[in-house]
């Protein structure tokens, strides 16, 4: 039979592996639904994981996982002073230097809604200043076309 102290840690292991898959499964910004059809819960599988590839490259700034969702145009709207539509190549230079500048804290998505063609999330982009933090709303926006999710709209303020 085993000890108390086996047995504790044992508890301890299944409490720590069912903690971490909830919260790997429970992404509350995403509300899942479930879709007979597997071509459009494929089709919102692909959005969700555009949203995240999108949130990581914010969380490590990397506009890698960011600019390969871009299209030929992308509208920003960057702290009210570089809005507009730009290239891909231009929005890269913009987003590269705002995140150099408001150094990342935290990232994180909060609400999102999708529709047929359509899909956006808001949520909070925390940076550093000073000894403190600040946060900036942030609500990004995908278009659905030729069986990919594009970045239409990038807002921060």
């Amino acid at each position: 039979m085993p000890g108390k102290t086996t047995l504790f840690f044992i508890f301890f292991a299944l409490i720590c592996l069912t903690h971490s898959d909830s919260a790997v499964s429970q992404e509350k910004w995403w509300k899942e639904k479930n879709f007979k059809n597997p071509d459009l819960r494929e089709k919102y599988d692909l959005c969700k994981r555009t949203f995240r590839d999108i949130g990581n490259g914010f969380s490590n700034k990397n506009i890698n996982y960011i600019n390969q969702y871009f299209d030929e145009q992308v509208y920003l709207n960057i702290i009210s002073t570089d809005r507009g539509y730009y290239s891909p190549n231009q929005a890269e230079i913009i987003l590269t230097e705002f995140m150099d500048y408001f150094r990342i804290s935290e990232f994180k998505y909060i609400t999102s809604k999708r529709y047929n063609s359509y899909a956006f999330v808001n949520g909070k982009y925390t940076y550093r200043l000073g000894n403190g933090k600040r946060n900036l709303d942030v609500t990004i926006s995908l278009k659905y076309f030729h069986d990919k999710w594009f970045v239409d709209q990038i807002n921060i303020n």
